[in-house]
């Protein structure tokens, strides 16, 4: 922004002197001050479409490598998600085969308990009845 506003200031001060030292006749000085204006304008035309230009090819760059990382994220992204998925897939079939080790030690546990449980029920009434067929016969003895 500087330099522009330098080079225009440049410019006006020379035009400004050409004008007050120049030999020639006012139209001679006009048209050559018209072909230096043309000249100028045409100059800073050029430098503007230059600049427009580099900045639409920055932008361009820019724009292409910001979908790159894009496109690279949504990549990792998917490949997190499907690392993700598959490991909560074998937690789940790990669970699963846990719960059912489990489930069936229970009902091993469960009936080997049940049969421990009559078989001690089974031997108390049978000491039971022991006891009282003894107390019978005691009681017959007297």
């Amino acid at each position: 922004m500087r330099s522009t506003r330098d080079f225009l200031t440049g410019v006006l001060t020379g035009v400004a002197i050409g004008i007050l030292t120049a030999p020639r006749s006012g139209k001679e000085t006009r048209d050559k001050l018209t072909e230096e204006a043309n000249k100028r304008t045409e100059g800073l035309k050029d430098q503007w479409n230059k600049g427009v230009a580099q900045a639409k090819d920055q932008f361009d760059k820019v724009k292409e490598q910001a979908g790159q990382y894009v496109d690279q994220a949504k990549d990792q992204f998917n490949q997190v998600k499907g690392q993700a998925s598959q490991y909560a897939d074998q937690a789940k079939d790990q669970f699963n085969q846990a719960k059912g080790e489990a489930k069936d030690e229970f009902n091993k546990n469960k009936y080997e308990a049940k049969a421990d449980y009559n078989n001690k029920v089974d031997e108390f009434a049978d000491d039971a009845k022991s006891g009282i067929n003894s107390a019978k016969d005691a009681v017959k003895a007297n």
